[in-house]
């Protein structure tokens, strides 16, 4: 939001990100204390029409671009294959880059983290292996499509990409721009604040959930929901880079103990798949 107004002229002081994360904590804590129904309503509403929408002015900038595709793809090969990137100094940078790309893959689709099944086990389906399925076409989705087009949005713009000096919202509102024009600017911050809300609903339904099970009781979700919801207001107000490194750090103490379950239950999961396989044929 701030790209989007600086794009106008306005000025972004920190008084107006806290009036924005006092709004974001007022409207989230008034749909998660809807209940389920009420989440599930507004994403529903909220995510489709929007993602539509990203998607299709990222395939008319990679269209207008058509150009620069074939060097998008070669710089991108080179950069990841360079033997330069394994040897010297560069050493440092390739696991940097490992770390950031695990890191910001884990944020993108949630796999190994253990928090999509806790939005799936709230379905209502009688198959657990088919809305399983479901989860695994979700990654897909975003990864391969939602991530690759934005990639290519920023690419094929032609804005240099300096690393560490911009947020990747920064970077994927100045390829739209660069093409649209600044009007896009707008629609794109408008967008990206409506994934990121229901991204914020979506967590604090993972985390109600984890609140009841640790405390054994559902009287606990309320007021998790209240102090969860005014979070928001010190997402608004902190430097960005140091709340990148907490949720970082708390992402992958959330993957370690989900991927021993994963190994565990390894046995389960292919008798289950298998049960499926019999009962079709």
């Amino acid at each position: 939001m701030d790209t989007a107004f600086t794009q106008y002229g306005f000025k972004i002081t920190d008084t107006t990100n806290l009036i924005i994360g006092v709004i974001i904590a007022m409207m989230v804590a008034m749909v998660l204390l809807g209940g389920i129904k009420r989440i599930g309503s507004v994403t529903e509403k909220l995510v489709p029409f929007m993602a539509f929408l990203y998607v299709a002015l990222a395939i008319g900038v990679v269209v207008i671009n058509y150009d620069s595709i074939p060097g998008v793809f070669k710089s991108i090969f080179v950069g990841a294959f360079n033997p330069r990137a394994f040897t010297g100094g560069a050493v440092g940078t390739l696991f940097l880059s490992m770390k950031k790309g695990v890191s910001r893959g884990i944020f993108s689709n949630e796999a190994g983290l253990g928090t999509g099944s806790i939005a799936h086990a709230c379905a209502d389906t009688k198959d657990p292996v088919k809305q399983g399925l479901f989860g695994i076409f979700e990654v897909f989705t975003d990864t391969i499509v939602i991530c690759t087009l934005t990639a290519l949005v920023i690419l094929c713009s032609g804005n240099g990409v300096v690393y560490g000096k911009a947020a990747g919202a920064e970077l994927t509102i100045g390829g739209f721009t660069s093409t649209y024009g600044s009007w896009v600017s707008i629609f794109t911050a408008v967008a990206l604040c409506c994934f990121a809300f229901s991204t914020i609903i979506g967590w604090g339904l993972y985390g109600s959930r984890c609140v009841e099970f640790l405390f054994r009781t559902d009287k606990a979700t309320r007021p998790f929901l209240v102090i969860y919801s005014f979070v928001a207001v010190l997402g608004a107000t902190v430097d960005l880079g140091l709340l990148w490194d907490i949720a970082d750090t708390f992402n992958g103490l959330m993957v370690i103990p989900n991927l021993i379950a994963l190994f565990l239950l390894g046995g389960v999961v292919v008798q289950k798949v298998k049960g499926m396989d019999e009962h079709k044929l």
